[in-house]
């Protein structure tokens, strides 16, 4: 027998045996703490990025010619659907 038999620490039906409790029992405040740490970085530089993000101006990117045109378009649409209402509310009063 040059290896012994591994012995686990989970019981029938994987439950968590009492001698996994008693090993695991001196890490759960400092895996909590590490977990929460891990989860406040996370959050944090999501929230850094979408902040960087937001206050930044892309007004020095020249968009292509078919973008502007196409937003032209659709600027001109939307006024002109807009117009026929506002002359009929303005007629009625």
């Amino acid at each position: 027998m040059l290896f012994p038999k591994p012995t686990s620490y989970y019981e029938q039906g994987f439950r968590r045996s009492p001698a996994l409790e008693r090993a695991t029992a001196p890490f759960r405040v400092r895996n909590a703490l590490t977990g929460a740490g891990i989860v406040v970085f996370c959050v944090s530089v999501y929230a850094y990025s979408i902040v960087a993000v937001r206050q930044d101006d892309f007004s020095d990117i020249q968009l292509p010619a078919h973008l502007i045109a196409e937003q032209k378009e659709a600027a001109a649409a939307a006024a002109a659907a807009s117009a026929p209402s506002e002359q009929k509310s303005s007629a009625s009063a």
